[in-house]
């Protein structure tokens, strides 16, 4: 069920490569590193490898993809620019569905160490559908033209601020021994990232035999709870990127990069289970875990964590009948007018696409689903069974808009909580995306925790959870947060998260 998340953040893991740049003759190290003062490295005199960068994309040890990327000098329109250039392909199983996602990616900057971003480019094909974005910016900002599903739609984003810097970040962080920062455009989900690089150390690494010293850099963006670690070459290659011990790009010749496994993402993220949970609501689960870090224990009215010795976490979750549900305490909905100041209430993004909630699609059919409800939880009842008997449950038919899931008519639980959540926000209902573990069974794997996604409505001052792919007006205690918004990094601890106990237990 969770089959796009895995995607994206893979995708968003190509993405943070650095490019590589053919040579113009051979590549000179920086004056200061043979230990004479000189310029501080830019991003038109880093070492890099010619040609392209080929890496395979790994989940859990299996190859599920693989990408490239390039940055090489070009004039265009007579004008020497900065072209930098990404693809990354994916196929993995998903319910016994093969699935398939591919993406090419083209920013153009001025050619100088800090030149403005001009133009970009981006494609997005396969089971996600097709999409395409045009861009050209200038220095108020950007005008975009967005293709998808057979629509063009054109529109005008402030500028983002990136410039060239950020087109070989990492590279430059290593060159510099220090940190690189500055905003990114996400051409993914058209929202502007804070991202960081810093150079943390450098290593020594063995392989096939040789050792290598390498400069470690770590990327996230800011916010994020873990980083992608870069090893870089002392001749410019980047050797690996790893994010947690489950998803890593290694370099490879392209004939190794392009040959994959078999990978069946059902089996890579399950978490085992010592036997059944019930569903019940009212209860509350204590799980015994290990291996949650301390970033990811989401503390609030729904969840709490304390320790319980060395590198293990007791996390209950209670799930119980909202106050909410008292048609006296359920706050009203909020007038579609006074939405503004509000980003739970406005379209957005979020780590599973594109809430436009303004589509006048959604909008509609907002207004029908909602109908005479008056309070928030109440319409979000209706909202959240209209979701889940509207949608076809289909794993892997994933769309990066909502407005693209309520014209397919199918998806799994990431659509389920996208499209309800823009349903929500359409009808001035706060509301926004959480994702993390549920219980369920799948074939032979027996019992675990999945990866999967739902939605929170607020009533109030009160955060509710419920569950669109389920069909659960409360979401029951199998459902752990790791989550919210457009954070993605808990994916990274694939593999790494154990259930050592869950004792259910009853709540007055």
């Amino acid at each position: 069920m969770t089959a796009p998340l895995a995607l994206a953040l893979a995708l968003s893991l190509a993405g943070a490569a650095p490019a590589a740049a053919p040579a113009r003759g051979p590549a000179t190290a920086p004056a200061k590193a043979r230990g004479r003062p000189g310029p501080a490295p830019t991003v038109l005199t880093l070492q890099r490898p010619a040609g392209k960068e080929w890496f395979g994309l790994y989940l859990v040890g299996k190859k599920a993809g693989y990408t490239w990327s390039q940055v090489r000098r070009e004039v265009r329109d007579g004008h020497p620019v900065l072209v930098t250039r990404q693809e990354t392909e994916l196929t993995v199983d998903v319910g016994g569905k093969t699935v398939k996602r591919a993406q090419s990616d083209e920013k153009v900057f001025e050619a100088a160490p800090r030149g403005r971003l001009l133009s970009f480019r981006s494609r997005r094909s396969g089971d996600g559908g097709e999409r395409t974005v045009d861009g050209r910016c200038d220095a108020k900002g950007c005008t975009l033209t967005l293709v998808a599903d057979g629509g063009t739609e054109t529109r005008r984003i402030p500028a983002p601020g990136e410039n060239a810097e950020q087109a070989d970040a990492a590279r430059l962080a290593a060159a510099r021994r220090g940190l690189v920062r500055g905003p990114q455009l996400d051409l993914e989900q058209l929202r502007v990232r804070q991202v960081e690089d810093r150079f943390r150390e450098r290593r020594t690494v063995g392989a096939g035999g040789v050792e290598v010293r390498v400069a470690v850099v770590e990327e996230r963006e800011v916010g994020d709870r873990t980083s992608t670690e870069l090893s870089i070459a002392p001749d410019g290659r980047i050797l690996e990127l790893r994010l947690g011990g489950s998803v890593v790009a290694r370099a490879e010749p392209e004939a190794v990069a392009r040959r994959l496994d078999q990978v069946d993402l059902f089996s890579l993220t399950r978490v085992p289970l010592p036997g059944p949970l019930p569903r019940d609501v009212p209860l509350a689960i204590v799980y015994r875990l290990r291996g949650l870090p301390a970033g990811f224990r989401l503390d609030d009215a729904r969840q709490r964590t304390e320790p319980a010795g060395p590198g293990e976490t007791l996390l209950t979750v209670t799930a119980r009948r909202p106050a909410a549900a008292d048609p006296a305490r359920d706050a009203p909905r909020t007038p579609r007018g006074a939405r503004a100041g509000d980003p739970l209430l406005a379209p957005g993004s979020s780590a599973v696409g594109e809430i436009d909630s303004d589509a006048p699609a959604i909008r509609r059919l907002a207004a029908e689903g909602v109908g005479d409800a008056r309070g928030s939880y109440a319409a979000a009842l209706r909202l959240n069974r209209l979701v889940f008997e509207r949608l076809r449950k289909v794993f892997g038919a994933s769309r990066d808009r909502a407005s693209e899931v309520l014209a397919a008519g199918e998806g799994d639980c990431t659509e389920h909580s996208l499209l309800l959540t823009a349903l929500a926000r359409a009808a001035g209902i706060p509301a926004r995306p959480v994702y993390g573990l549920v219980y369920t069974r799948y074939g032979a794997g027996g019992d675990g925790l999945y990866w999967h996604a739902w939605v929170e409505v607020r009533s109030g001052e009160e955060w509710i959870a419920l569950d669109p792919t389920f069909g659960e007006p409360v979401a029951d205690a199998t459902h752990v947060a790791l989550g919210r918004a457009s954070q993605v990094d808990a994916m990274a601890l694939l593999g790494s998260l154990k259930v050592i106990s869950a004792d259910p237990r009853p709540v007055r």
